[in-house]
């Protein structure tokens, strides 16, 4: 394998978990504000969620990024980022704007890229790549 397919590939997951890193840490840094947003959606024990939606983050974003397990983590963010996306990115719903379609858009893209992470650590070639990292 060459040096810029192994390489590119941890480069594209480190960037990946990025945003989760960031978004978790935020979550768990100011429980309150994230609780508000899961209650502004109508789901009940919101702290509960907040803090739970916090640790997924943070650590599946690690892993993600750190080569370990990383299809479990893809998959495990991608599995809590679909419901965010239809509950609070929505942008069929009565109070949607350009900026929560732009952000069901985001969503979707990187559900796409957890996907792809997924995918390829399911294939030959995949595996191969994280072993080598």
């Amino acid at each position: 394998m060459r040096s810029i397919d192994r390489y590119g590939y941890v480069f594209a997951r480190v960037m990946l978990a990025a945003i989760f890193l960031l978004t978790g840490y935020d979550k768990l840094f100011d429980v309150g504000d994230a609780a508000g947003d899961i209650a502004h959606v109508g789901l009940p024990l919101p702290t509960l969620l907040a803090v739970v939606a916090g640790l997924v983050e943070l650590v599946c974003g690690a892993v993600l990024a750190l080569c370990r397990s990383t299809a479990w983590a893809a998959a495990g963010l991608l599995v809590c980022l679909v419901p965010v996306t239809v509950l609070m990115e929505n942008p069929l719903s009565a109070d949607a704007d350009f900026g929560t379609s732009i952000g069901f858009l985001k969503n979707l893209a990187v559900m796409g890229g957890l996907l792809m992470v997924v995918l390829a650590e399911h294939s030959a070639a995949g595996r191969s790549r994280c072993r080598r990292s």
